[in-house]
């Protein structure tokens, strides 16, 4: 049977295009589009378990050439999952389990290239599939830059509207459920490194993020308490046998830029002042990622750590995308 590939691009690295079928666009340039506010919010309801989104006016639709240009254009041909990397992480690892399960009599099993978030939604389907069925479906991944413990640009974006430097309003990037499940896994202040702080209540009313209990929520001033109960469902979920579901493949590759300084800390936690860096891609710091990976990951994975584009364009990158193949 033909090879298989398949690359489930990153945040921010996937296009829309409006129900009634307007033309593909990015993020950034739906920012730029009049009623952008109302076109990319979310809308979720109050049960953390129900991961369907109620309404979304956008539909995924191609992704980002100059971020996957080798891919888009090797030979033998590189599929790309359409997903809304702004959902919930659960819901899109459903939809490509999902895609995976419908297409494995058409061809091998799957090699797939998991950038950035794309990663979390492969061990999001791998949960679900389970090791033996996964294993059928898909031969081995390759992790590129995945926050697997979570990113302080997912935080900075919440607090500051800050994404990947474009400005989003915060009453907005504030519905997106998968920005506060990629929160950082460990304290970013100078308290307990293994305590994930940023998961509690307490944390954002101590800092004035939210409203106090019955007060109304405004999400220019305050976070969405309910995208924060989905972050603490993904972390439930993912707390213990994070990796686990990846032991029956034939391989596994985890490969990291640890050249650019990438933001670990915020020491004066709201305050974005003084923000500790360590080395990184710009988003996922290098040696703690290394660090937190279970023993077996670490023994039987093939990990690079390597100079390479930042964080964005990791899969652009030439060195990174021969380690893919």
């Amino acid at each position: 049977m033909p090879r298989r590939q398949m690359v489930i691009p990153g945040t921010g690295g996937v296009l829309y295009e409006s129900a009634a079928g307007a033309r593909a666009a990015t993020i950034f340039e739906l920012l730029a589009q009049a009623g952008a506010a109302q076109t990319l919010r979310c809308k979720h309801g109050v049960d953390p378990e129900a991961l369907e989104p109620l309404e979304n006016t956008l539909v995924a639709r191609g992704f980002m050439t100059l971020a996957y240009e080798p891919f888009a254009h090797a030979f033998p041909r590189w599929d790309f999952f359409d997903y809304d990397w702004r959902l919930d992480i659960r819901y899109s690892g459903k939809r490509l389990a999902e895609h995976l399960q419908a297409e494995a009599s058409r061809g091998d099993r799957w090699r797939l290239v998991a950038h950035s978030q794309g990663g979390l939604v492969v061990l999001a389907a791998a949960r679900l599939l389970g090791a033996e069925e996964l294993a059928r479906l898909v031969q081995g991944v390759c992790f590129v830059g995945v926050p697997f413990f979570g990113s302080v640009s997912a935080l900075l974006a919440l607090l500051e509207g800050t994404f990947f430097k474009s400005t989003i309003p915060k009453e907005v990037v504030r519905t997106w459920p998968s920005v506060y499940q990629m929160l950082p896994r460990w304290s970013v202040t100078r308290g307990n490194p293994n305590r994930p702080e940023l998961l509690l209540d307490a944390t954002w009313m101590n800092a004035g993020l939210l409203p106090a209990p019955g007060a109304p929520e405004d999400l220019s001033q305050h976070i969405d308490r309910r995208m924060l109960e989905r972050a603490r469902a993904l972390y439930r979920a993912t707390s213990t046998g994070y990796f686990e579901p990846l032991r029956k493949l034939d391989f596994i590759r985890i490969l990291q830029g640890n050249n650019l300084k990438t933001a670990f800390r915020l020491p004066q936690f709201p305050s974005t002042e003084e923000v500790i860096n360590v080395d990184g891609d710009t988003l996922v710091p290098d040696q703690f990622t290394r660090d937190r990976l279970p023993s077996w990951v670490q023994d039987e994975a093939t990990i690079r750590r390597l100079p390479a584009a930042e964080h964005s364009l990791l899969c652009g990158d030439a060195n990174v995308f021969g380690l893919c193949l």
